[in-house]
């Protein structure tokens, strides 16, 4: 089936009523970024861009301002357990479930660890490299497989799919460019990838973009370069000591924030579905109707 006939199939659709089809347009944005000691301002004028309160971890979705999230009320101490949260090193590292902040309408697509320490008793090759924004805890990916941290969002407090006007993140000792991003999704479809400004070593770095609707139902974090530890069993593997100079940039993040999640309508019938229901209504009535 060529181009032309999948065009003609989601007009169709549309003239029937079936579909109420909206794809976001690319709408403008803003970006807010900051290195070093401008970091802590360019995030705090990311939030009044944003405008009103933070909501904290209010219910339901409050229509306007945002939330943050620092993982600093995150335990370290075992008594997580009841939520999911599981210890990795005692009073140090643990990993946190993908639906532990469903409260502040943010979802994850897998475990990811929080650390008090930097992360220092899981690989000693970071020593000194990740202090906190807000002290004391950070987050990471942890593993193999890849650097990247998936954020979807919610209504807070439920599973349904919720858009927002944009997100923002501290990133905790970028030195290499082009290594670190963070990519904006509505559904399936990019909004754009937007590379992390390197800082000195040890130093934070702040970005966030901020679109002029809610249209941004995902993001995708990619941190640095390599990862910092993996786990195999209850075994610790530990990943390689961060050295920019050889090409080796690890990272971590600290303070999320993002205007509050509202409701959202992202379709994406697939091509088979329409092919049905086309189907069902006689495609050739449809076809007719076009050409009048």
């Amino acid at each position: 089936m060529d181009s032309q006939t999948k065009l003609n199939i989601f007009q169709l659709l549309t003239i029937a009523g079936i579909f109420s089809v909206s794809l976001p347009s690319q709408a403008a944005t803003i970006e807010f970024r900051g290195t070093g000691s401008n970091a802590a301002t360019a995030f705090t004028n990311y939030q009044t861009a944003i405008g009103g309160v933070n909501n904290g971890a209010a219910s339901g979705s409050q229509g306007s301002g945002f939330r943050t999230i620092n993982w600093d009320g995150v335990p370290l101490d075992g008594s997580g357990a009841g939520a999911g949260i599981e210890t990795i090193v005692s009073n140090k590292v643990v990993t946190i479930p993908d639906d532990l902040f469903l409260n502040r309408g943010t979802l994850y697509d897998e475990e990811y660890v929080v650390s008090g320490d930097g992360f220092e008793s899981v690989n000693s090759g970071v020593a000194g490299q990740f202090p906190p924004f807000s002290p004391n805890n950070i987050f990471a990916h942890f593993g193999e497989d890849n650097n990247e941290i998936d954020q979807s969002f919610t209504i807070p407090g439920s599973f349904q799919q919720a858009g927002t006007r944009g997100f923002g993140a501290i990133f905790l000792d970028v030195e290499l460019a082009n290594t670190s991003f963070i990519e904006y999704f509505s559904g399936s479809r990019s909004l754009g990838k937007f590379f992390v400004d390197p800082a000195n070593s040890g130093e934070p770095s702040f970005l966030g973009v901020l679109f002029d609707d809610p249209i941004v139902t995902s993001v995708e974090l990619n941190l640095g370069n390599n990862t910092i530890f993996d786990l195999q069993g209850n075994t610790i593997i530990s990943g390689p000591a961060d050295d920019p100079l050889n090409g080796i940039d690890l990272v971590a993040v600290d303070d999320f924030v993002y205007a509050e999640p509202v409701a959202v309508n992202v379709p994406e019938p697939s091509l088979l579905t329409a092919i049905a229901v086309l189907g069902g209504l006689g495609i050739s009535t449809l076809l007719k109707r076009q050409k009048l």
